[in-house]
C-alpha cells in the first residue's frame, strides 16, 4: 500500500480530470442500477396473465413506509393505470412493454455514456502519472553519482526504464478500475439490502470464499513476478553487452559460446514467466467458480423464500435481486483480477524506487557557485575508497593554473580515479580538494563541471548532428563558433566534406565517423566549452599512428594557455608538460619534468626506457 501511495503522489497535479472521473464513475453506476432495476417491472408484465390481477393494484398503496413492498406495489399500481386506460387487456401490455423496453435502452444508453467519460477523463490522469514517473526516473538517473553506474548492470537499468515502467502502467490501468468497481459493489449492496436482507447476509458470508483463494494466489504471484522482473534485467544485460562488444565476439567466433549463455538466462526468464501468468491466469476461474457457486446456493435459498407466500418475495423481485448479485460478482472478479496485476506493478515499484531513493551523494545541487579559478588546484592529503578498497592513498598536488600536468604509472595505479575526483565524479574519503582555496565538496556541482572539459580515450558520442555533438545542448552558439573549435580540434576539413557539414547525422556512437574523427569531434566538443580546465584521459591511446598525430597536434592547440590535467600510457604525447607525476598503487611516487625525472633514473626512467624514449 505504501507504493501505491507514493505513485498517487503524483495525482495533485491531475486533480480536476480526478474529479470529473469519480463524478462520472458515479453517475454511470447509477443507470447501471437503475437499468437492472427496470427489468423487475418487465418481469412483472410479462407474468401478468389475466386482467384481474393488474385491477386490483389500482387502489392506493396499502404500504406507507419505503420498503421493497411498497416498491413492488407502486410499479404494479403503474402498470394497473397504464392498462386500465387502454382499449384492451393485451393492447395495454403492448404499449407498456413499449414503454419499459425504451426505458431499458435509455438507461444503458447513459450508463454508458457516462462511464465512457469517466475513461475518457481518467486517461489523462494515467498516462499523466506514468509520464511523470518516467520524467522522475530519468532525471535521478542523470542525477546519480558515476559509483552507482559501477555497481548496477546497465541491461537492468534499461529493464527498469522500459518494462518496469510499462508494468507500473498495467497497474494504474488496475487502479483505474479500483476508483469505479469498489462503487458499483457499494451501490449494489444496497440494493441487495434493500430487497431482501436475509439473502444479502447469505451472499456476504459466502463469497468471501473467494477472496481467499484470491490472496493465496496473489502472494506466490507477487513472489515470482519480482524473480522474473529480475531475470528480463539480466536477460537485457547479455543482450546490452552483446551489442557493445559484437565485433569481438564475431572476432573470436565466440557466436555460440553467447547464444548459450544468453538462451540459459532466457530459459529461466521463460520458466519464471509460465508460472507469473499461470498464477495470474488462475485468480479468475476460482473467483468465478466460487461466484457460480454462491449465485446458485443464493437462487436455491431465494426460490423457497418465494414459494414460502408468508415472506411475499415475488418471483420478479427474486430475479432482480439474482441480476443485482450477478452485478455484483463482476466488479468483484474485476476488483480481484486488479489485485493480481498491482501485484506485479508494486513489483516494478519496487524496482524503481531503488533508482528513485538511490544516495545522490556528491551530486546533490546547491552550495557556491564558481565561475572560474584564478591560482590552483590542491589536492591535500587525498584518499578514496571503492567500498573498502582503498586506491587512493594520501596524495597531495597542486596544479597551478595555465599549467599542463601528466599522471603516469602502470594501469591500475590510480591516475583515472585521481582524475575523477577533482570534477566530483566520486567524492574523497578523506582530504580535501581545493579550487582557489574553496573546497568542491562545497561547491555547487554543476558550476564545478561547467569549469572542466573531459577528453577520454572512449569517443562518446549521440545518434545526432555534429552540431548539436558539440554543443549538447548549449544554445546561441553561432557557426563561426562551431567552426573555429572545429578548426582547432583540426576537425574542420572533414567536417565540411560530410553530406550536411556540422548539421549531418553522424548514427549511433558516431558510427559513420572513423576513430580519430571522432575523437577530433571530442577534442572540439571541449574546445567549444571553452573551459579553463582540461582533463584528457588516455586520448590517443585507441589511435593509429596518422591518427594519433592529428589528435596530438589538436590536443597541443587546446591546451595552449589552459590548465591541462593529463593521462597518458604513450610518454611521447606528455614529454612536455609542465609537470609529470609518477603513481603507483595509488600514491604519487615521483614528480617533476621529463628531464628531471629521467635523470633521477627511477621509476619513471625505467617506464621511458620500456618505450624507448629518451
Amino acid at each position: 500500500m505504501g507504493r501505491l501511495m507514493q505513485l498517487l503522489k503524483y495525482l495533485s497535479d491531475y486533480k480536476g480530470y480526478f474529479t470529473l472521473n469519480v463524478v462520472f464513475n458515479l453517475v454511470g453506476v447509477a443507470f447501471t442500477l437503475i437499468g437492472i432495476s427496470s427489468m423487475m417491472p418487465l418481469i412483472e408484465l410479462l407474468f401478468k396473465a389475466d386482467n384481474d390481477s393488474i385491477l386490483d393494484f389500482l387502489q392506493p398503496n396499502p404500504h406507507n413506509d419505503f420498503s421493497r413492498k411498497y416498491l413492488e406495489y407502486e410499479v404494479n399500481h403503474w402498470f394497473a393505470n397504464s392498462i386500465s386506460e387502454a382499449s384492451s387487456f393485451i393492447e395495454g401490455k403492448k404499449r407498456t412493454l413499449f414503454i419499459v423496453c425504451l426505458f431499458i435502452a435509455i438507461s444503458f444508453f447513459f450508463k454508458n455514456l457516462f462511464l465512457y467519460l469517466a475513461t475518457f477523463f481518467l486517461a489523462p490522469v494515467r498516462n499523466g502519472i506514468i509520464a511523470d514517473l518516467r520524467n522522475d526516473v530519468y532525471q535521478k538517473m542523470l542525477n546519480l553519482p558515476v559509483s552507482y553506474y559501477s555497481d548496477e548492470k546497465k541491461g537492468d537499468l534499461m529493464s527498469k526504464m522500459s518494462n518496469d515502467v510499462m508494468q507500473v502502467e498495467s497497474g494504474m490501468i488496475a487502479f483505474q478500475r479500483f476508483l469505479r468497481e469498489p462503487i458499483q459493489v457499494i451501490v449494489f449492496l444496497v440494493g441487495l439490502f434493500f430487497i431482501s436482507w436475509k439473502l444479502t447476509l447469505v451472499v456476504l458470508l459466502l463469497l468471501p470464499l473467494s477472496a481467499l483463494f484470491v490472496s493465496i494466489i496473489g502472494k506466490g504471484l507477487k513472489r515470482t513476478s519480482k524473480k522474473a522482473q529480475g531475470q528480463l534485467g539480466q536477460v537485457l544485460s547479455v543482450v546490452e553487452e552483446t551489442l557493445t562488444a559484437i565485433k569481438l565476439i564475431k572476432g573470436f567466433a565466440a557466436e555460440r559460446t553467447f547464444l548459450k549463455s544468453f538462451k540459459k538466462y532466457n530459459k529461466r526468464f521463460y520458466d519464471l514467466r509460465n508460472r507469473q501468468i499461470r498464477k495470474s491466469s488462475a485468480s479468475s476461474p476460482i473467483s468465478e467458480t466460487v461466484g457460480i457457486a454462491v449465485f446458485a446456493v443464493v437462487m436455491w435459498i431465494g426460490g423457497n423464500i418465494v414459494f414460502d407466500e408468508n415472506d411475499g418475495l415475488r418471483g420478479a423481485t427474486l430475479i432482480t435481486f439474482l441480476m443485482y448479485m450477478w452485478g455484483l460478482l463482476s466488479p468483484i472478479k474485476a476488483v480481484i483480477g486488479a489485485i493480481n496485476n498491482l501485484q506485479v506493478s508494486m513489483v516494478s515499484m519496487d524496482r524503481l524506487d531503488d533508482i528513485l531513493k538511490a544516495d545522490e551523494k556528491s551530486e546533490r545541487f546547491g552550495g557556491v557557485k564558481i565561475n572560474a579559478f584564478n591560482k590552483e588546484i590542491k589536492l591535500n592529503n587525498v584518499r578514496f575508497k571503492y567500498e573498502d578498497e582503498e586506491v587512493i592513498k594520501g596524495v597531495d598536488l597542486t596544479i597551478p593554473k595555465g599549467k599542463t600536468i601528466a599522471l603516469v604509472g602502470h594501469s591500475g595505479s590510480g591516475k583515472s580515479t585521481l582524475a575523477d575526483l577533482v570534477p566530483r565524479f566520486y567524492s574523497v574519503s578523506e582530504g580535501s580538494i581545493l579550487i582557489d582555496d574553496q573546497n568542491i565538496n562545497e561547491v555547487d556541482v554543476q558550476s564545478l563541471r561547467k569549469l572542466t572539459g573531459i577528453v577520454t580515450q572512449d569517443s562518446i558520442l549521440f545518434n545526432d548532428s555534429v552540431r548539436n555533438n558539440l554543443s549538447l545542448g548549449v544554445e546561441g552558439l553561432t557557426d563561426d563558433q562551431f567552426i573555429q573549435a572545429l578548426t582547432i580540434a583540426n576537425a574542420k576539413e572533414f567536417v565540411m566534406q560530410l553530406e550536411s557539414g556540422i548539421d549531418t547525422i553522424i548514427g549511433e556512437g558516431g558510427g559513420k565517423l572513423s576513430g580519430g574523427q571522432r575523437q577530433r569531434l571530442c577534442i572540439a566538443r571541449a574546445v567549444l566549452q571553452n573551459p579553463p580546465l582540461l582533463i584528457l584521459d588516455e586520448a590517443t591511446s585507441a589511435l593509429d599512428t596518422q591518427s594519433e598525430k592529428l589528435v596530438q597536434e589538436a590536443l597541443e592547440k587546446v591546451m595552449d594557455g589552459r590548465t591541462a590535467l593529463v593521462i597518458a600510457h604513450r610518454l611521447s604525447t606528455i614529454k612536455n608538460a609542465d609537470i609529470i607525476v609518477v603513481m603507483d598503487d595509488g600514491k604519487i611516487i615521483e614528480q617533476g619534468s621529463h628531464n628531471e625525472l629521467y635523470a633521477e633514473k627511477g621509476h619513471y626512467y625505467n617506464l621511458c626506457t620500456m618505450q624507448e624514449l629518451n
